[in-house]
């Protein structure tokens, strides 16, 4: 009979974003990168970019939603906070805009049915179920009672790191999956749990089995080259939470240290997160508190990220994201 522990000789080797580089193989018919098209049409998402920004505390507020809107960019609405500041904040940032580029994450614990009816009373149609395991039971008994009683909503799920779970969450009904776990820049799954997987390497799993969810990569993007290594690898989505977290537009104050600008940045299940989310002694701490560097306006960060990929595409003589990811071919480096 087989061990588990034998099983380890017949693990597939993985790869992160600096283990693979794209390869222009075709020469490009386009003009100038402007010629790319990076939009995404899918469901009721109708966008300018494939940017979707992290539904972390120190990412996504009302300021955040109301300039990615701008740009038709998809924002996610943190959950940490109180449904009534939740659902403010949503109607300062969907009165504003009107445009259906707007989500809100819930839990798949505790309040979860009282926050998704009152954000979809306000007019909430995106919703984001926001956990560190996607691949669990009760992810799948949300996704049934919300797919049940909000028929017209689009509904994200994850995180997943495996074709398997990929599936699974497919099947139960999740039109977006994030796929990615312990990637992030203030995550501590890796350190604490021993559980890992590049977020480059799931993506590329996630494509091989995917029937019609969208991907969406997530986890460590730190530069335009990350995004358009996961783009080109299946994703038709990629999330955005560090580098979004130094933006003007980002909650909390600046913080000036040694003459240098910084934001903080705090990990969905670290100390600081739990503290306000109501959880005065938190018994677990799967997350890191750090600073990261001011960054100005966040639409000086969009237009990095979309240059870039327009002009990855350029190589790839990709017009479209569709035959970007058919164009793309990869080494291992």
């Amino acid at each position: 009979m087989k061990s588990h522990s034998a099983s380890v000789w017949d693990a597939p080797s993985a790869f992160g974003y600096d283990d693979i580089a794209l390869v222009p193989r075709v020469v490009s018919e386009l003009t100038h990168r402007t010629d790319a098209n990076v939009s995404v049409r899918a469901g009721i998402l109708d966008l300018n970019t494939p940017i979707v920004s992290s539904p972390m505390p120190d990412v996504t507020g009302l300021k955040m939603m109301q300039a990615l809107a701008e740009h038709r960019t998809l924002a996610l609405l943190h959950r940490f906070q109180a449904i009534e500041d939740q659902v403010d904040d949503w109607d300062g940032a969907f009165l504003a805009s009107r445009v259906g580029v707007l989500g809100a994450a819930i839990g798949v614990t505790g309040d979860w049915r009282e926050r998704s009816q009152m954000l979809y009373d306000h007019g909430c149609r995106i919703f984001c179920l926001d956990t560190a395991n996607g691949a669990h039971q009760q992810v799948g008994k949300v996704l049934e009672f919300m797919r049940d009683k909000y028929n017209d909503a689009f509904l994200m799920a994850g995180n997943v790191a495996s074709a398997e779970a990929f599936s699974w969450l497919e099947s139960a009904g999740a039109d977006a999956i994030r796929v990615g776990i312990a990637g992030g820049a203030v995550c501590e799954t890796r350190v604490e749990t021993g559980v890992y997987v590049p977020t480059a390497y799931s993506v590329a799993e996630a494509a091989r089995v995917r029937r019609s969810a969208l991907i969406i990569g997530d986890g460590g993007v730190r530069t335009p080259a990350d995004m358009c290594k996961l783009l080109a690898l299946g994703a038709d989505l990629v999330m955005l939470g560090s580098a979004l977290a130094g933006a003007s537009e980002a909650p909390g104050p600046v913080v000036v240290y040694e003459n240098e600008k910084y934001k903080l940045m705090r990990g969905a299940a670290s100390f600081g997160v739990q503290h306000d989310a109501g959880n005065e002694r938190p018994e677990y701490v799967e997350g890191r508190e750090t600073l990261v560097k001011y960054k100005g306006s966040v639409v000086n960060i969009l237009n990095r990220y979309v240059a870039g990929l327009r002009s990855s595409m350029s190589y790839m003589n990709a017009r479209t994201l569709q035959e970007y990811r058919e164009h793309a071919t990869f080494v291992r480096l």
